[in-house]
């Protein structure tokens, strides 16, 4: 019976449950990023366009433009650092559920830079080329928020990393 206790806690610290739990709740919080994408999508198609002294249409779209890319290459990259703090941070306080927490936590900056890339669509398609021009925005916001959608393995993986990056687990 021991050594099933060892075993088990090699996998993961937390009990099942508690690991599901995690996994309900960062997707509730991901469907109602989502809704508030979804909303900002459909609302771009009956904002009033307005015009904009400072840049032209084209010049608005191409900054929305510009700043959607920066965001959409660099979200990878600021998931990755903040990921990294979370384990190493683990690594320091062994606490699993500071762990799912902050997991959280990380998980909402992305989806807020995400909608980041929506408000792009927004100005878009209300001082730019209008709200057919801001749709792809939208559509590559909802595709990054489904491949950064929470599961079972993402879960686990991170824990069996992090619990790697613990003192004494060589």
């Amino acid at each position: 019976m021991s050594t099933e206790r060892v075993s088990r806690s090699k996998e993961s610290p937390l009990p099942s449950l508690q690991i599901q739990h995690h996994i309900a709740s960062m997707r509730r919080t991901g469907l109602i990023v989502g809704g508030v994408l979804v909303v900002l999508a459909v609302g771009a198609f009956f904002m009033p366009r307005m015009t904009n002294d400072l840049l032209s249409p084209g010049g608005a779209t191409l900054v929305g433009a510009a700043t959607a890319l920066w965001i959409g290459f660099s979200a990878n990259r600021d998931a990755r650092t903040r990921m990294e703090r979370v384990k190493l941070a683990f690594a320091v306080h062994g606490e699993a559920t500071r762990l799912l927490k902050a997991h959280h936590w990380a998980y909402f900056a992305v989806l807020v830079r995400l909608l980041a890339i929506a408000g792009c669509g927004v100005v878009v398609s209300i001082w730019g080329a209008g709200p057919r021009m801001g749709l792809p925005f939208f559509i590559l916001a909802g595709i990054l928020m489904a491949m950064a959608w929470p599961t079972d393995h993402k879960t686990r993986l991170l824990i069996r990393r992090a619990q790697e990056l613990r003192p004494g687990n060589d």
